[in-house]
């Protein structure tokens, strides 16, 4: 019975171990990434879009445009984003640092 609990725990640990991070607030559940904003004057947010290692770069700067059209409400927006990468240090000695894509900057949200 012991067995069967470390096959299913290792089981468990290993799926999530190569999963892509979803389009996703961040926040202490989300431990694959996720996206962050803050309004830091009127109709003007700064952004944050997080992913893990597992997901490919672009898709880091798809989310940050995602969020930027949902607080604007719509696609015309004018924005000031780069892209970098965030280094996640495993202080296990057994698992190796990894590199996790971020986009981050600020997006205008008025039509001018």
């Amino acid at each position: 019975m012991i067995k069967i609990k470390y096959i299913a725990v290792l089981s468990t640990l290993l799926l999530t171990a190569c999963v892509t991070t979803p389009y996703q607030k961040a926040g202490f559940l989300s431990s694959t990434g996720g996206f962050e904003d803050k309004e830091i004057s009127k109709g003007v947010y700064f952004i944050k879009s997080k992913v893990n290692a597992n997901t490919k770069p672009q898709i880091s700067l798809d989310y940050w445009h995602r969020r930027a059209t949902e607080l604007c409400g719509h696609s015309n927006y004018k924005a000031e984003v780069l892209t970098s990468f965030d280094t996640n240090v495993n202080p296990d000695p057994y698992s190796s640092t990894s590199q996790w894509p971020i986009a981050y900057g600020k997006v205008f949200c008025n039509k001018s």
